[in-house]
């Protein structure tokens, strides 16, 4: 007898998932439609006076350049590299904090990030390294909380602290410490949720099926009580019939 497979596609890290995604279709987008112009106009953290795109509250785009900088990239080799760290670590991290506290996350780090660098650099970056360094902290911290610290985890920070500084960031080591910062910021947010609160809701959503009429649970729930009922009105019945014995009442738990 054969036997079928069944294969169910699940978009099982939506925030991770989606932000990978636009990232690469405004690479596409910028690489082939608008030739660079789209980076250059939007995608560039706003920098201190004096420099390429100074930071000013007037200007609506300056605002928008400290949120939307980790979406530009420049280089397909340094775009591949950050998603495959996003889509190896993000969903991990996705499915144990949750998806709001996840984005809330990437939102701090970007801003973060961005007004670091809108105070103390006269040059324009773009990219998610700080996304990526707060995902690897995240992880790093995962290992702390089974009371063990990861080898791999310190080679995984210390490589990646060393392929920020050899890339040469144009803001040189104050771009990279810039970077660490946002990451850092963002990855405190695992300090206000902790991943038992999540295995509680998924406790209440269980004991909630159970609950529900319509569940397969509450129909063997209710078997059970029936079948425990009947017993009761049939021992309760053999004691009225009896005699010599006198049932005052009983109690059902």
């Amino acid at each position: 007898m054969k036997k079928k497979l069944k294969l169910k596609f699940e978009y099982d890290s939506p925030v991770m998932l989606t932000f990978a995604f636009l990232t690469l279709i405004i690479f596409i987008l910028d690489t082939f439609a608008f030739k660079g112009k789209l980076k250059d106009a939007w995608l560039f953290t706003p920098t201190a006076a004096g420099g390429a795109f100074p930071f000013a509250f007037s200007d609506f785009r300056s605002i928008l350049r400290l949120f939307i900088h980790v979406f530009g990239y420049g280089e397909s080799s340094v775009l591949i590299c950050n998603l495959i760290f996003i889509l190896l670590l993000g969903p991990a991290m996705e499915e144990r904090y949750g998806s709001v506290i996840i984005g809330i996350m990437i939102f701090v780090s970007a801003l973060f990030s961005g007004v670091l660098n809108a105070c103390f650099c006269q040059n324009a970056v773009c990219g998610a390294e700080p996304v990526v360094f707060m995902l690897i902290l995240l992880w790093t911290m995962m290992q702390l909380s089974r009371s063990k610290i990861s080898a791999s985890a310190v080679a995984v920070i210390a490589l990646f602290v060393a392929m920020l500084v050899f890339r040469k960031n144009p803001n040189g080591v104050v771009g990279v410490v810039i970077t660490a910062a946002g990451g850092l910021c963002g990855s405190l947010f695992a300090f206000l949720t902790s991943p038992k609160a999540r295995k509680a809701k998924k406790n209440e959503a269980a004991l909630a099926e159970f609950r529900d009429e319509t569940s397969p649970r509450f129909s063997v729930k209710s078997t059970a009580k029936t079948s425990k009922k009947s017993d009761s009105k049939f021992d309760n019945k053999k004691s009225y019939d009896d005699s010599e014995e006198t049932v005052i009442g009983s109690i059902e738990l």
